[in-house]
């Protein structure tokens, strides 16, 4: 193949090298091919920007596939669809249209703007929904056709939560789920429970959520969620939580999300109901009872360092999730039996 070597300076045949690379995404790292081109009059190894391999581009697709997020194409192919603009669809989620067009051309999309594509790509309701919340967004004309097609669609598919608790229930039980498949209902009880006994931040909650389920375990063989979690920058997290809490807070009006800023800038959680609670047995909701007594005076940044000296975060990966069998290690659940 020739090619003009920006070393020698000169147009002839150059060798292409092909290499596996280590590319870190957002903390995480993935192995991706490289292609270069080595002169040979110098040895000297080069790249060019219209080269036909990309390893970023693969890098960020392995990250995609890995935590589910839309492609590029998926978030063109939605925007074409509904005869939308960038400037009308960015205007209707809420985000700049600088921002939407990055996503479309394979930036990284921010994985709370990907949670709300995702909710109203495949939900009906929930794209009538940012409708109604930005009016102002499409012209009337415009509005009318889609509602007109939105509405046509909704009915058509199940709901968002028993879209999300079917995906999840599907996992077999295992010693990554406590031996329990998912039980949504349960999930929200305990989520309804922490969020009306304590001022909780979602970092301080997915904790709280971490030493429950492995308490349970610890005790009674089984989990009482059924969740997998995953080690996380700030500690273990369930998995698929920021849809499940989107959905408690903007489908079924059971959370609110609250910003502060004394004594500490953030987000509180708050309980509307603790219906769900109901659906817990007596020794479970003893289990939050215990936890709460024990742990829920602690800060998020102190819940965040004890789950940092477990060994079920200090023997895993980011992205990896954690096995129930370092429940009998827990430093913070060690002393509550």
């Amino acid at each position: 193949m020739k090619m003009f070597c920006p070393y020698c300076e000169k147009e002839h045949k150059v060798e292409i090298i092909e290499q596996d690379e280590i590319i870190t995404v957002r903390g995480e790292n993935f192995k991706a091919k490289a292609l270069y081109y080595r002169c040979p009059e110098t040895g000297e190894e080069f790249e060019t920007s219209d080269s036909p391999h990309d390893p970023y581009a693969e890098a960020y697709k392995q990250y995609r596939e890995k935590h589910h997020l839309l492609t590029a194409e998926e978030i063109r192919e939605f925007r074409h669809e509904f005869v939308l603009t960038q400037k009308e669809l960015a205007d209707l989620l809420g985000f700049g249209t600088v921002t939407l067009s990055r996503y479309e051309n394979g930036a990284l999309q921010d994985e709370v703007h990907d949670n709300l594509l995702q909710l109203i790509m495949h939900y009906p309701e929930n794209f009538l929904k940012q409708i109604e919340r930005n009016p102002d967004a499409i012209d009337e004309d415009k509005k009318v056709r889609l509602v007109a097609i939105l509405e046509g669609k909704r009915g058509t598919r199940d709901t968002t939560l028993k879209c999300v608790e079917r995906k999840l229930s599907a996992i077999e039980p295992s010693i990554f789920n406590g031996f329990r498949r998912f039980n949504i209902e349960k999930f929200m009880g305990v989520v309804e429970f922490f969020c009306s006994q304590v001022k909780i931040f979602p970092t301080k909650l997915n904790k709280l959520l971490f030493y429950t389920d492995y308490f349970h375990y610890k005790k009674y063989s089984t989990s009482i969620t059924g969740s997998s979690y995953a080690h996380a920058t700030y500690g273990p997290v369930p998995d698929d939580y920021k849809m499940i809490l989107a959905l408690m807070e903007e489908e079924l009006s059971a959370l609110q999300s609250e910003e502060i800023t004394e004594p500490y800038t953030g987000e509180v959680l708050k309980a509307f109901t603790v219906e769900h609670v109901n659906t817990l047995e007596n020794d479970e909701k003893e289990t939050l009872r215990t936890i709460v007594d024990s742990l829920g005076k602690l800060s998020s940044t102190a819940l965040s360092k004890l789950s940092h000296s477990e060994k079920a975060y200090k023997e895993t990966v980011n992205g990896k999730l954690i096995t129930y069998e370092y429940a009998d290690s827990l430093k913070g659940i060690s002393t509550l039996l």
